[in-house]
């Protein structure tokens, strides 16, 4: 059935404030493929409404055409107006709403750094389709995690950990809804705080789930305080190019991104790109030498900007507040700690069965005989050494 035919039947969208640019706006998200930057710059010179009325009757330039010939040129511009309402109807039956940059709720901070790369292909969406809470207002209080779909057991636990420290930290964990370190991380932070305490961006629309085992994870995420978002209009499919599209948003909207596992040829390198170029900080999970999955994680390391996750404390150092993360157990204390080099070698020396001279002992430690008699001293004072018949063995 077609998104067309279902919404049909759907009640209209509650579209109050700024009805005619949230309609432009859907229709231009439907026109043309994200993240359609000519489209976007038309709509930075005309505005949505003036953009969406110039494409509707084809009086745009050669750039424009050629991102919105294939889904216009058969529809008439009262058909492409059906089709934008349809949308937003079809969004509305699925539990989303369209929000726009002039909402109030418009992430703009996070997302404005799209706007600053350099890179004039990957700008900032047109709309995002979203389900659930509003987007946070800034990337500081959000945290990143992504992964190979094909991970290790070793790659699900350490995702599950990290997620799961950094929500109860009161960080949002943000991810892209996929098999692997995508789900172990959503459901990790779900579990230690509460749905609340996740994001998921899709590569498909907003009334989709992909993989389809878990739209109850979505519709927990949803339901639960969470967020779930997308750019693609509804009933779009899921495809490789829209996967790596979206990681742009997913790079946007953590101040950290953390990479669990990757392999050399691995998807999730291209977020850690955009995250670099975003000017976010990367950071990855070192993995056995001897794994595929670690192969990517390795070769971001080999990069002196990012740096190295071993633990969900090493992420909280570097947002600023190590004293949320778990506590470091002391280094071991021993004996010898503290002692001068004289004394500790005295101490090698020092059988642990059996007695030596001191002069014995010297010898076995190229130590000057003076200098042996304050150490052995030392030894004996603090307990490390006994003398008996002129002799010297281990205390402790």
């Amino acid at each position: 059935m077609s998104t067309e035919s279902a919404a049909g039947r759907a009640p209209a969208p509650p579209v109050p404030e700024h009805r005619h640019e949230r309609i432009a706006r859907a229709g231009l998200l439907r026109a043309a493929e994200a993240p359609a930057p000519a489209v976007r710059r038309l709509v930075q010179a005309m505005g949505p409404v003036g953009a969406w009325d110039r494409i509707r009757r084809r009086q745009v330039d050669s750039a424009v055409r050629r991102s919105t010939t294939a889904r216009v040129a058969d529809l008439t511009p009262e058909r492409l107006q059906h089709r934008a309402l349809a949308d937003l109807r079809a969004a509305t039956a699925a539990g989303a709403r369209l929000v726009i940059p002039e909402d109030d709720e418009w992430p703009a901070a996070s997302l404005a750094a799209l706007n600053q790369t350099g890179d004039a292909d990957k700008p900032e969406p047109l709309g995002l389709y979203l389900r659930g809470a509003p987007l946070p207002v800034d990337e500081q209080g959000s945290v990143t995690i992504v992964g190979s779909r094909s991970c290790t057991p070793y790659g699900r636990r350490v995702a599950g950990e990290f997620a799961a420290e950094l929500a109860e930290a009161g960080f949002r964990v943000v991810s892209g809804a996929a098999f692997g370190i995508d789900v172990a991380a959503h459901r990790a932070a779900m579990v230690a705080a509460s749905p609340a305490s996740t994001v998921a961006v899709l590569a498909c629309g907003i009334d989709r789930a992909y993989p389809l085992s878990h739209q109850n994870l979505l519709d927990e995420i949803a339901t639960g305080g969470g967020t779930v978002l997308s750019e693609y209009p509804p009933g779009t499919t899921p495809a490789r190019h829209r996967f790596l599209i979206r990681n742009r948003l997913i790079a946007a909207l953590g101040a950290v991104i953390v990479v669990v596992e990757a392999g050399r040829r691995s998807g999730t390198l291209s977020t850690a790109n955009e995250a670099s170029q975003l000017g976010r900080r990367v950071m990855a999970v070192p993995g056995p030498v001897t794994s595929a999955m670690s192969l990517g994680c390795h070769e971001l390391l080999r990069n002196k900007d990012n740096r190295l996750a071993a633990t969900a404390a090493d992420v909280l150092l570097e947002l600023g507040c190590a004293h949320l993360g778990a506590e470091q157990p002391p280094p071991p204390v021993r004996p010898t700690d503290g002692l001068d080099p004289t004394a500790a070698a005295l101490y090698d020396a020092l059988p642990a069965r059996g007695r030596r001279t001191t002069w014995q002992l010297c010898q076995d430690a190229g130590i000057d005989p003076d200098a042996a008699l304050g150490a052995l001293a030392e030894l004996e004072l603090v307990g490390l050494a006994r003398r008996e018949g002129g002799e010297w063995h281990r205390q402790a």
